[in-house]
């Protein structure tokens, strides 16, 4: 505090006046120090002084103002280190208050209504696809069911969208219309039923399905794989009896030869045995009985004559269906017995010659007479008299080539076996018919030109096309075509020509230009007419090598970037960017993207994160992001976002909190006018407070020595920016006019002090902090708190 002078004080019949302290309220928080210095005659006697620590803390948050972030803490709030509360920070910039913000650090999510840890913004991070249940928030096959097994409805199948439900715990859905449904939901030990029979696949399990792709069969009680449902597929139709199962003829008797009472005639329900294994039924009232069952060889006796019919099995029957007969010693067909039916004439005929009716062989008879039996005799019908050779042949009827062509008439008697020939008897072989030297025969060009030279078919030039290509050989350039290849005019194909030159043949250059001398790869291409990554540019023009297939592209064979700003047009969801724009990866510029989807774009757009929904200025700002006024009250808590005094208007009345008397009261704000005796009481106060620090020093020195005429003069000094005794009870000094009392106590010539007078004519007001005080007609005094908003009592 700066010295202050004091009026002159009289020592004792003299009147004295109160001093007035001129100060500064302090406006940083530290220690400050009162100091008091005793003169006489303008030298200092004495001094003492006392220090004090000052606080400035507006809010009471606990921090102190020069550290504070947030000065307008609500009332209890606590706060973090910088002095601000939950209520005032937005930690991730979501645009929800942390106090508020389900998720202070994440961006994407602020809401969490069922409290289970996961966000209620689908679009977020982490978010709950069950908000309104704590137990649950994940879904991740999206079938409705939660992937929490100790959660509400649990999905036992979180990867499957078709299933969810498995009530006998089998691994198996219980949803028919799903993925590998269980057939058995209420059986653990089942789940398929390929055929749909009600018997599961599972042999290990309950009721097994012996048949699980047969819906007609189920059980197998006998395991021979037959079963036991008459009515079914492959019924078993011996289902106690593993080696049996099946009866076609229904006699009785099993079809399994290996099993047990097998059926020899499982086709036959009148047989069943047959003892002698030769395949005819012992029955003799069954069919085909066997005439012979203890003989194996034999079965059937047609004619009843007591020899069987079976030519190779014992005592054979040469003559089955003639009774007369049974025996044909030289197998000729007629019977040995020469009183039975059809008797032999010739018994002796050779074994296996053709007989007549009379059982005679050709070898037998010589019909024509010329001593050449049948059997041997070439030309059966040779005229008598007429010399035969030793096959009874004139030579009339001989064709020694047998060419069909008697020798009288043949002028090729030797013509080759089989071979085809003419009226003369002769054959290609032994024809020239266009006198070239090469035979009819192998002969291929038959009307060869007169005078040409021919080849081993007889072939001229002009007639052949050795390599098959169509193309004559006298025409051919390229006489090995290749089959199956086309050639050209000049019988030349693809594989057998290199138009270009390049060292590449046709068929396989895939470049029939290229120009002379050019270097090419395997398939005749160079590299002005390669295109590699085929995008329709040439490799030697193509600055972007590997283009993905399908790729639109430029002259320089690089994906299309119309707007050039390094974002290809397939990506491009802004293709007209200007020219040196700066583009995020979606090639679009700030003017051209709205990040928060509040119509404003990203380059003019003041408030980045503006919550979706929210209403917003010219600049992209909603109230809750705006201080128009800049006082740190965002507008849509401000009362006056226009004006940087004011921010608050608790009642409503158009006047702020602060200069308002009746903050809470909408009907009035101010108080009335105070009257002059309120105002005589409070500076007798005053000075009241003042004589008692004067009288409180002046005693103090007269103990010690100094004399009661002496001067007194008191000044401050402050370590920093001081203030009055009365600030540390909260109290605001208000400056007061000295009065003249107790003149016995002191005369003027033992002090003199100086005051300034500063009257009061209200009894309210507001100090330089901004405090509004006011004192009732009592003299008692009281301030405002804006936090609380009601007048406190000052402790005195």
């Amino acid at each position: 505090m700066a010295q202050s002078n004091m009026s002159v004080i009289p020592s004792t019949t003299g009147t004295w006046q109160a001093p007035t302290f001129n100060y500064n309220t302090p406006n940083a928080t530290g220690v400050y120090c009162l100091q008091t210095n005793l003169y006489q005659n303008n030298t200092l006697l004495d001094t003492d002084s006392v220090c004090f620590n000052i606080t400035l803390d507006a809010d009471g948050d606990g921090v102190i103002d020069e550290n504070d972030l947030c000065p307008n803490t609500p009332p209890g709030a606590s706060v973090d280190a910088d002095g601000c509360a939950d209520s005032q920070k937005d930690t991730d910039g979501d645009g929800v208050m942390d106090d508020i913000d389900a998720f202070p650090n994440d961006a994407t999510q602020w809401a969490d209504y069922d409290g289970d840890g996961y966000g209620d913004n689908a679009s977020g991070n982490n978010p709950d696809a069950f908000p309104a249940d704590a137990t649950q928030w994940s879904d991740a096959d999206g079938d409705g069911y939660g992937d929490n097994p100790a959660g509400n409805n649990p999905d036992a199948f979180p990867n499957d969208s078709t299933q969810w439900s498995d009530i006998d715990g089998d691994g198996y859905g219980d949803n028919p219309a799903g993925n590998n449904p269980d057939a058995f939901p209420n059986e653990s030990t089942q789940w398929a039923d390929t055929d749909g029979d009600g018997c599961g696949d599972n042999m290990g399990g309950n009721n097994p399905d012996f048949f699980p792709n047969d819906p007609t069969q189920c059980g197998d009680a006998d395991g021979d794989g037959y079963g036991d449902n008459a009515s079914g597929n492959n019924p078993d139709a011996f289902p106690a009896d593993g080696t049996q199962w099946s009866d076609v003829d229904g006699d009785g008797y099993g079809d399994n030869q290996q099993g047990n009472n097998p059926d020899a005639f499982p086709n036959d329900s009148t047989q069943w045995s047959d003892i002698d294994g030769d395949g005819y039924g012992d029955n003799q009232q069954g069919n085909n009985p066997d005439a012979f069952p203890a003989d194996a060889t034999q079965w059937s006796d047609a004619d009843g004559d007591g020899y069987g019919d079976n030519p190779t099995g014992d005592d054979p029957d040469a003559f089955t269906n003639d009774s007369t007969q049974w025996a044909d010693s030289d197998q000729d067909g007629y019977g040995d017995n020469a009183n039975g039916n059809d008797g032999d004439n010739c018994p002796n005929t050779p074994l296996g010659e053709v007989v007549d009716e009379s059982g005679c062989s050709q070898s037998q008879i010589d019909d024509d007479m010329d001593l050449v039996m049948n059997d041997v005799d070439a030309c059966p019908d040779t005229a008598a008299g007429q010399s035969v050779n030793a096959v009874g042949c004139a030579q009339n009827q001989l064709d020694d080539d047998g060419d069909m062509v008697n020798n009288t008439w043949d002028s090729c008697p030797g013509t080759p076996m089989g071979s085809e020939v003419d009226l003369a008897g002769c054959a290609d072989s032994q024809k020239d018919s266009d006198n070239d030297l090469v035979k009819d025969d192998v002969d291929q060009c038959p009307n060869t030109a007169p005078g040409s030279a021919v080849d081993g078919v007889g072939c001229a030039d002009e007639q052949k096309d050795t390599d098959n290509d169509s193309v004559l050989d006298s025409d051919d350039i390229c006489p090995y075509t290749p089959a199956g290849e086309i050639p050209d005019s000049n019988g030349c194909s693809g594989s057998q020509k290199d138009t270009d030159s390049d060292y590449v043949t046709d068929d396989i250059d895939q470049c029939s230009q290229t120009e002379a001398g050019a270097s090419v790869d395997a398939v005749g291409c160079s590299e002005a007419q390669r295109d590699s990554d085929g995008d329709g540019v040439k490799d030697i023009d193509d600055d972007c090598a590997n283009t993905p297939i399908g790729t639109e592209v430029g002259d320089d064979g690089c994906e299309v970037d119309e707007d050039d700003d390094g974002v290809p047009d397939s990506d491009d969801d802004c293709r007209q960017t200007n020219a040196g724009a700066v583009v995020d990866n979606r090639g679009c510029a700030d003017y051209q993207s709205d990040s928060d989807n509040d119509n404003v774009m990203n380059d003019i757009d003041d408030c980045a994160n503006t919550v979706a929904g929210t209403s917003v200025n010219t600049r992209g700002c909603a109230d809750y992001q705006r201080d128009s006024d800049g006082d740190g009250t965002f507008d849509d808590k401000d009362d006056f976002p226009e004006d940087p005094d004011f921010d608050t208007d608790t009642d409503g009345d158009g006047v702020d909190d602060s200069v308002d008397a009746y903050p809470k009261d909408a009907l009035r704000s101010s108080l009335e006018e105070s009257s002059g005796t309120l105002m005589f009481v409070s500076v007798g106060v005053i000075i009241a407070i003042t004589a008692g620090v004067l009288f409180f020093v002046l005693g103090r020195k007269d103990e010690d020595g100094v004399s009661a005429g002496a001067g007194l003069d008191a000044s401050s000094e402050a370590m920093f920016s001081g203030e009055s005794l009365e600030d540390m009870s909260m109290a605001t000094a208000v400056g007061a006019s000295a009065v003249q009392e107790s003149k016995e106590m002191l005369t003027e010539e033992d002090f003199a002090v100086e005051t300034q007078e500063t009257q009061s004519t209200s009894q309210q007001w507001q100090d330089e902090n901004g405090v509004h005080w006011t004192m009732n007609e009592d003299g008692s005094m009281l301030w405002y708190d804006n936090n609380t908003a009601e007048w406190i009592p000052l402790q005195q």
